[in-house]
């Protein structure tokens, strides 16, 4: 196929470099920036099959027109003109006069991504999969190392929380994508325990696990048809047999072994001790080190029990995320990698401190992104579904040079009351609250979630009379808005 590229003067050096990898010809139209260039400007030789033109002009029709060659739209940015060029003959089909191909491009891997997921969740695949050693179900679920890493989400010391509470609780988890909402008990009250499991059974959540290192709790929790178990050590383990409900079997509630074959050993002989109490669905976990106190260890010991059992394993991710001081999506990503190396095929978070926020819907999406690197054996890139929540794939930069009179950028003392009133801004409740207050009327409440439709109702009702206030007011709901959307602190300067 014959492929030229238009573009102006300003970006004609990088186009032809990028274009000339892959053999494909260069236009540059007598404009400074391509999105100003007019058909008649074109002079092309019928030999070319294909005009690719920037993804953001309107006129791809009359190109095509003037030209008589097919022409369609690339994409808006340079810095995704080579993901576009690399797999030109895969989409040139579909690609558009309408659609910049950026976008064509992300809706195909995202529609792949899809198809694959989607798979996984069918009957018939589930049926081939599922036989009772690496895969399992737990409740309706299967769960395995041929399904993406199921989520556990842990509600805490549900015995000190009101009914309110766990509801909102669990309502929160699910929305952000936990396949199994976990309840940790951390004192003996078996009441709670059938009480909590009847109130989210009515609510119609499932599956539902239960964490607890109390005999009582874990009789009542059975009995109540809860699906799975958190944890068994052997101490626990001589006071259960003939479980029915899948079960996660642990080296030891306390006096964990550090020697990574000294845990392994017990660990072992826990499962053993299972089989023999007549457990029938064993899940292993060795138990994650945090970082710098065995984590590394711990790692090598859930690599040797999968590759000992054929049996699942279970991850409490936790013990990193809560106890390092680094942002936990990238933490969180960077684990379930890990997990997913170590066939890990549940991974536990309770979610607890501010800074770990998010981590269900970030472990969620790791979850399912590692599954589908596994399924093309390709490193988890280009997948249709990504965690880059500040950073980009790739920066889109404009190297323009721009000739004109340099002002130094200087801040104004002083400051000059608005004749109309003063803000108040505040982020709750997952909303910005914006509170305008002056002399004549009853303060007003403005709720949003975006700056800009905050700004847009304060100029329409006609709040602000001086230039200056309404920049400083953009400036303060913007930080508030990015404080709302990143899980930051915001108090208004």
């Amino acid at each position: 196929m014959r492929v030229i590229l238009l573009t102006g003067k300003l970006m004609e050096k990088k186009v032809k470099k990028i274009a000339s990898k892959y053999g494909y010809d260069v236009f540059v139209a007598p404009v400074d920036v391509a999105l100003f260039a007019k058909p008649e400007m074109v002079n092309l030789e019928k030999k070319y099959d294909l005009l690719i033109l920037p993804g953001e002009m309107k006129n791809a029709d009359e190109f095509e027109k003037a030209t008589g060659i097919k022409t369609v739209l690339g994409t808006k940015n340079i810095e995704d003109l080579d993901l576009l060029l690399s797999n030109l003959k895969k989409i040139e089909k579909k690609l558009s006069k309408q659609k910049p191909a950026c976008e064509l491009i992300r809706d195909e891997l995202k529609r792949g991504t899809e198809i694959i997921l989607r798979k996984v969740e069918e009957k018939e695949y589930i049926e081939k999969k599922v036989d009772y050693r690496k895969n399992i179900f737990i409740g309706n679920i299967p769960v395995g190392v041929d399904f993406p890493i199921r989520v556990i989400a842990e509600i805490v010391n549900v015995d000190k929380l009101s009914s309110d509470q766990i509801l909102n609780r669990a309502r929160y988890f699910k929305e952000n994508g936990a396949d199994i909402i976990d309840l940790g008990f951390s004192e003996e009250n078996p009441e709670k325990v059938e009480e909590t499991i009847n109130l989210l059974r009515t609510h119609n959540f499932a599956p539902l696990s239960i964490d607890t290192k109390e005999p009582e709790n874990i009789e009542c929790a059975i009995n109540s048809g809860i699906d799975l178990i958190l944890s068994f050590d052997g101490e626990l383990l001589r006071k259960f047999k003939n479980v029915e409900i899948p079960s996660v079997v642990i080296p030891s509630h306390s006096d964990l072994p550090e020697d990574i074959e000294a845990r392994v050993g017990m660990l072992c002989r826990n499962i053993e001790l299972a089989k023999k109490r007549n457990f029938r669905f064993i899940i292993a976990d060795p138990i994650l080190n945090p970082i710098n106190m065995g984590f590394v260890d711990s790692i090598l010991a859930y690599k040797k029990i999968y590759e000992r059992h054929a049996i699942p394993t279970m991850m409490g991710v936790g013990n990193v995320v809560e106890l390092i001081d680094a942002d936990s999506i990238g933490v969180n990503a960077v684990l379930c990698g890990i997990a997913s190396e170590c066939g890990v095929c549940l991974v536990l978070t309770p979610e607890h401190s501010d800074k770990a926020k998010g981590s269900v819907r970030e472990l969620s999406l790791a979850s399912k992104m590692m599954f589908l690197s596994r399924v093309r054996r390709s490193p988890p890139k280009d997948l249709g579904m990504d965690l880059l929540v500040v950073k980009e794939k790739r920066i889109k930069k404009l190297d323009v040079e721009i000739k004109g009179k340099v002002i130094k950028a200087e801040e104004k003392d002083g400051y000059i009351p608005d004749k109309k009133g003063f803000f108040k801004i505040f982020v709750k409740d997952d909303k910005i609250i914006c509170v305008h207050y002056s002399k004549s009327t009853t303060p007003i409440i403005i709720e949003g979630k975006e700056a800009k439709e905050i700004c847009d109702t304060i100029v329409r009702l006609g709040l602000v009379s001086n230039i200056e206030h309404a920049m400083y007011i953009g400036r303060e709901l913007s930080k508030a808005e990015f404080a709302l959307r990143y899980g930051k602190s915001y108090i208004q300067d």
